[in-house]
């Protein structure tokens, strides 16, 4: 039995530019899974780890910045979305996410995968709405079109993010043989965006505190690349001399006198001005010695920029927030600001990150190897214009400490939730939307996690990743408290012996082990080539040393 509105959610999907579906199989969402299946506008993946799927599907979210739908049958299943729901949350993502529901007269009586669906996702998702169940009156029908309608706009509107939304259905829900697929015309409601802008009045109250301001230092956090953002920033830094802090999930890299050390010379005492007049972008920084130093040396003025109601008050002197695109924020800026010669700040900063990424390379280049020369060779050969996905834990702040040179790379992380879990699975979703050459860094617990990334069939010839592996979770290591703890091999350090070798080969990866600077060198002048299979290196290093130069390294470049 073909049901209609079921259909209709694909239908729907369709009109509104939704083309890609992650499906993991079930029995009570199979009409909704043959329902997008066979419409012919959609894009429908397999990928049977719930877990790994609807991190997939952010993957390809991110990079199509569209919303992907996600489908799943009843019962705990829906509960493994939960981890990549809770990050598309908070990195601003778009997903629809379909969840088959058992009728609600059955919830709560002991009958097979029968739980309580409705809001399970709790505060993490932007909506949650539950279809009808019995569709026979027109008022029901028009009411589920509605349902329908709203949770795509809803996902779309900003902050964007993932919803929820729950489909009861009753036996039988398999098509009877000969039964075809028709998708009629359905009613679309479309929700006409409008370009958010400032009044005049506005501007000049910001220009009349931005002219007052002795100093002034733009912080860029997690942000989307955005090639017409970076102009606007460099124009206006060549402007007016502004500082401009870019983390490496900023994506600004490209901006020559960017400053990206931050993390380095902030660690100790060094004085450095405070700004009057602080402007932030985007969502979470990594570096915790520049939020201290922000918390603890108040600006005057503090200005956040982004798209969106959620207030970002996390420096704690927040003064005014901007619900606007940075990027029309920097070019309005840029045509209204006066040339300036100088600015004592600028100078000071960059006088400064000239000297820490000076030491920063000369530590390296005469450090034994380990994880930080590692991640540092790997992030010289990085090719232009392609893709770095980053775990968490200790490889994002490597990257974040060592910096990207090539132009054009697209910086992505985790960092909604900040959790290890899904790290494989968002790289691999990007791979298969982006075609571009994609390069994950992450550790061996990372990776070992989320191995079900590669369960399915798809090609991943443009994914290449470095494993690096301490055996055991090497962070624990490197922030203080845990190593204090009696208990901190059992509890922390979780030594495990397992490697990617077998997974490599279980899942067609072509594999290279590596454990001393020359053989990386070596593999990396091959690694990046197109091949018809994806890569994986594996970096073995011993966690004590990592601890180790990695603390001098700090202590070095501390000495400004």
């Amino acid at each position: 039995m073909i049901l209609p509105h079921i259909n209709e959610i694909a239908s729907l999907c369709a009109a509104h530019g939704i083309t890609q579906a992650i499906i993991s199989p079930g029995s009570r969402s199979a009409s909704i899974s043959l329902a997008f299946e066979n419409h012919p506008e959609i894009d429908v993946k397999v990928v049977a780890d719930e877990r790994s799927a609807a991190f997939i599907g952010m993957g390809i979210a991110q990079q199509l910045r569209r919303p992907v739908a996600l489908i799943c049958t009843s019962g705990s299943a829906v509960y493994n979305y939960a981890p990549a729901v809770a990050e598309a949350y908070y990195q601003e993502i778009p997903l629809l996410v379909i969840t088959a529901d058992r009728p609600p007269e059955w919830i709560d009586q002991y009958d097979g995968q029968t739980i309580q669906q409705e809001g399970i996702f709790g505060n993490h998702i932007k909506a949650s709405l539950s279809l009808p169940v019995d569709l026979s009156h027109s008022d029901a029908k028009w009411h589920s079109n509605r349902l329908v309608n709203q949770a795509i706009l809803v996902s779309e509107e900003y902050p964007k993010g993932p919803v929820h939304l729950n489909v009861p259905i009753r036996e039988p829900f398999y098509p009877s043989e000969g039964d075809k697929y028709e998708y009629p015309e359905t009613r679309r409601i479309t929700a006409n965006k409008t370009e958010r802008t400032l009044s005049e009045n506005t501007w000049k109250e910001l220009l009349n505190v931005w002219q007052k301001a002795q100093s002034r230092l733009l912080v860029v956090g997690q942000l989307e690349p955005d090639s017409d953002l970076t102009e606007s920033l460099t124009l206006l830094q060549s402007k007016t001399n502004l500082t401009i802090i870019n983390e490496v999930t900023g994506n600004q890299q490209d901006i020559e006198k960017a400053i990206g050390k931050q993390d380095l010379f902030l660690q100790g005492q060094l004085k450095i001005q405070t700004p009057d007049l602080l402007i932030t972008f985007g969502k979470s920084l990594i570096s915790k010695n520049l939020k201290i130093f922000l918390r603890k040396n108040p600006p005057k003025y503090h200005w956040h920029i982004k798209e969106g109601n959620r207030l970002n008050d996390g420096l704690q002197h927040l003064s005014n927030n901007l619900n606007l695109s940075p990027t029309y924020f920097a070019s309005e800026l840029t045509k209204r600001v006066s040339s300036e010669n100088h600015s004592d700040l600028n100078l000071d900063w960059f006088k400064i990150e000239q000297e820490a990424s000076r030491k920063s390379e000369e530590f390296i280049k005469q450090s034994d190897f380990g994880e930080l020369k590692a991640v540092h060779n790997v992030l010289q050969q990085i090719p232009a214009n392609s893709q770095l996905h980053l775990a968490n834990s200790m490889a994002v702040r490597y990257a974040n400490f060592v910096g990207i040179r090539a132009k054009g790379v697209e910086v992505f992380c985790n960092r909604g939730t900040s959790g290890i879990d899904g790290s494989n699975s968002t790289a691999v979703g990007a791979a298969l939307a982006s075609g571009k050459l994609t390069t994950l860094l992450t550790g061996d617990m990372a990776f070992l996690y989320d191995r079900n990334a590669f369960w399915h069939g798809y090609d991943l010839s443009n994914l290449r990743i470095i494993v690096l592996n301490n055996a055991g979770g090497g962070i624990f290591g490197m922030i203080k408290g845990p190593k204090t703890q009696s208990s901190y091999q059992k509890l922390f350090q979780t030594e495990q012996p397992l490697t990617a070798k077998l997974t490599a080969k279980e899942f067609g990866f072509d594999y290279a082990k590596v454990k001393n600077e020359d053989r990386l060198n070596d593999e990396l002048k091959e690694f990046f080539k197109p091949s018809a299979s994806p890569k994986i290196i594996e970096v073995f290093s011993d966690p004590r040393k990592n601890e180790e130069i990695f603390t001098a390294y700090k202590s070095y470049c501390l000495g400004l």
